[in-house]
Formats: structure tokens, sequence, C-alpha cells
């Protein structure tokens, strides 16, 4: 057992895009005027703890899955403890919350608002771990990932007249996640299936989850459309509507073929890859 496994199950990439989504959005938010040290480091901070805390307990919960599904992975090969893995966790989403509280009591101008969304998005992150009974919980995934956005506008004051666009923003963010969603529980059909799990797939069958995929992916051009009716940025425009072009392209992937894992497993990683695009679109929106 060695630290580079757990560091792994943190998924560095994931945490730090969050950590700098966190950082860029409150960068956005305030008109490209850098918040102070502080408020930067926190901002930051609370993006990548509470992916990571969410990683980790995904991970301590998914054991018997995974043993199925990808037995490769630390916890289920031995090279991680599985009950460290979840006390790290746990430890991790409880220096998020504390790190704002902190700042809160700072007295930098940020007041509590920002600790009050940094604890439900972290304790939304941790939820979907324990909730895979439930076939909504792949939701509350795809509501973990508006949590930069939301928590960025909200870190920078909540200013006046970009609400419509956070909203427009964070819906999209929201939908194009719940299709990325579907299709990793597509490849995790039998694993999901011996571990309990009422993913999408196996509450409504293939048929629908990849009916699902196509509709998310056609509808990313119009909500990307609509994005830009709050923003008015050509930049915004042009590198959005790649994005939703690159998103659909993949989804059309999926739809094609839902049982050759494979091309799911491009798919999906082609899709991360177009959500990263959108976050360069929402950094150059020029709000």
């Amino acid at each position: 057992m060695g630290l580079r496994d757990y560091v792994a199950m943190t998924r560095p990439v994931n945490s730090l895009m969050s950590g700098l989504g966190a950082l860029m959005a409150v960068l956005v938010y305030r008109g490209y005027t850098p918040p102070d040290v502080l408020v930067a480091a926190v901002a930051t901070s609370t993006g990548y703890l509470s992916t990571a805390a969410s990683m980790l307990v995904n991970d301590y919960v998914d054991a018997a899955a995974d043993a199925v599904n990808k037995p490769w992975k630390p916890i289920p090969s031995g090279r991680a403890s599985r009950e460290a893995a979840r006390s790290l966790g746990l430890a991790l989403a409880a220096a998020s919350i504390a790190l704002n509280a902190l700042l809160a009591l700072a007295g930098r101008g940020v007041g509590w608002p920002p600790a009050l969304v940094a604890a439900v998005y972290t304790l939304a992150g941790l939820a979907y771990s324990y909730l895979r009974a439930h076939w909504w919980s792949h939701l509350l995934v795809s509501l973990s990932t508006t949590g930069p956005v939301v928590y960025g506008y909200v870190l920078a004051g909540s200013p006046q007249g970009k609400l419509a666009f956070t909203a427009a923003f964070a819906l999209l963010v929201f939908l194009v996640t719940t299709g990325r969603e579907v299709v990793k529980a597509l490849q995790d059909v039998e694993g999901d299936r011996r571990a309990g799990y009422r993913t999408i797939p196996i509450v409504f069958g293939v048929e629908a989850s990849r009916r699902l995929v196509l509709a998310v992916g056609a509808s990313a051009p119009l909500l990307a459309l609509a994005a830009y009716a709050f923003s008015g940025s050509a930049a915004f425009l042009a590198l959005i509507m790649l994005a939703a072009a690159a998103y659909l392209h993949q989804a059309v992937k999926a739809y094609s073929r839902p049982t050759d894992k494979k091309v799911l497993e491009d798919a999906r990683v082609k899709m991360l890859a177009s959500m990263v695009l959108g976050l360069v679109a929402f950094w150059a929106s020029g709000l």
C-alpha cells in the first residue's frame, strides 16, 4: 500500500479541474479582477478537496462493483485499504467545509453563503456513493459538477445581472454530465447489477438509456445557445458550440454501440474533453 495509490484514487486531474474551475469562476464573475490571495486559495482548495473526497468515498463504496468492473483499481487489487480511503475522504470533505467557515470568520467580506454552498455540494458528492440503490443518484453527480460555477458565483458576491447566465450554464453542465454518467453506467451494468446498484440502464434498460444519451447530446447545442443569449460574447459562442458539437458526436457513437465497452469508454473520455472545452468557453465568456 503506497501514497501513490491513495493520490490516484482522488482523481487528481478531475479534482484539479474542479479547483481551477472554482477559481476561474470567481475571476469571471469579478470581471477578471483577481481576488485576494486567501480567497483565491480557499476557492481552489474547496474545489479540489470536495471532489477528491467524493472520489475516495466512491471507491470505498464501489469496492464490490469494481472487483468485477475494474479489478485493477487500488482497493480491489489490494494496493489500498478500503477503510483508509473512506477516512481520508471524510477528512478532506470536512476540510473543504472548514476552510470556507474560516474564510467567513476572517472577515474578508464574503460572509457565510460560500460556506453553505460548499457544504451542500460536498455533502451531495458524498451522498451519491451511498445512494446507488436509487437510479436518481446519477443526478447527484450531475448536480455536483455545477458546483464550481455556482460556488464561484456566490464567492464573488452573487453579482447582479449574471444570475440568468449562471442558471443557463449550470443547466447545460448538469445535463451533459447526466449523459456522460449514463454512458459510464452502460459500461458497468454487470458489476453494478451484482452490487445491487439500480442505475438508469438497469432500471430503464439499454434502449431507453441510449435514447437518453442521444437526447442529451442533441439538446447540448440548444442549451449552449441559451447560455450565449445571456453572455453575448463571440468567443463564448464559438467555443461553446464547438464543445456542444463534439459532445453530440460522442453521444451518437454511444447511441450506435451501447453494448461495446471500448466504444463507450472512448465516448466517455471524449465527452469529458468536450466538457473541458465548455469550461474554457465559460472562462472566455467576458461576463
